[in-house]
C-alpha cells in the first residue's frame, strides 16, 4: 500500500520484453445493499481478465481504498466478487456479490438512491464490455458493486461474458 492510501496490485501478467504497459486506477462503488452483507468473513476479490490470452490476475482488496495496476497494453475484463472467506477453495466459495465496470461517475449520490429504489435497473450504469487498455494511460476503473440476490440475471451474466472468448474448433 503506498502513502497516498493506493493498494499496488502486483502484475503477473506474462509480457515480452517489447511490450508496454499503462496504469489502470480503479475504485468499489458498494452500495447499501450490498455493505449489509460485508462482513468479517467475506474477502473482496479482484479479477481482471486478458482478453485472447485466457491469462487471469486475482488479488484481494480492501473497501477503504482504490487501487493501482501496471498492466501491458491489451483488452481487459474487469470483476470483483464478494465472497466466502472461510471456503476451502476459492470455487467452493459462495458469491455474494459481483462488481462490474460502471458507465458513470459513481461519486453521486443520486445513484445510491436509484439503486435502493430500482435494484433492478442497476443494468443501466454497468459496462460489462472489455476495456481497451492502450496508448494514452492512465485508465480509471469505477467498479459497481451487485448483490446477486437482488439483481436476476447477474452470475449469468457474467458467464456469458467469459465465455464469448472461448473458441469453438469447426466441425
Amino acid at each position: 500500500m503506498s502513502e497516498d492510501g493506493i493498494l499496488f496490485i502486483r502484475n503477473d501478467f506474462a509480457a515480452t520484453k517489447y511490450e508496454q504497459f499503462e496504469l489502470v486506477f480503479g475504485d468499489l462503488f458498494l452500495p447499501d445493499t450490498v455493505q449489509e452483507i460485508l462482513f468479517k468473513d467475506k474477502v473482496l476479490l479482484l479479477m481482471v481478465y486478458r482478453k485472447n490470452m485466457q491469462d487471469f490476475l486475482l488479488s484481494e482488496l480492501r473497501t477503504d481504498v482504490k487501487f493501482m495496476l501496471d498492466l501491458p497494453r491489451g483488452e481487459y475484463s474487469f470483476f470483483v466478487f464478494l465472497l466466502d472467506a472461510g471456503a476451502e477453495s476459492l470455487l467452493s466459495s459462495t458469491v455474494y456479490a459481483i462488481g462490474f465496470p460502471s458507465r458513470m461517475n459513481l461519486n453521486s449520490p443520486e445513484l445510491e438512491t436509484f439503486y435502493l429504489k430500482h435494484p433492478v435497473d442497476i443494468w443501466e450504469f454497468v459496462d460489462p464490455s472489455p476495456v481497451d487498455i492502450k496508448r494514452g494511460g492512465p485508465f480509471y476503473i469505477n467498479m459497481i458493486m451487485v448483490n446477486i440476490e437482488q439483481i436476476p440475471g447477474c452470475s449469468l451474466l457474467f458467464s456469458e461474458l467469459l465465455q464469448e472468448d472461448e473458441f469453438t474448433p469447426p466441425l
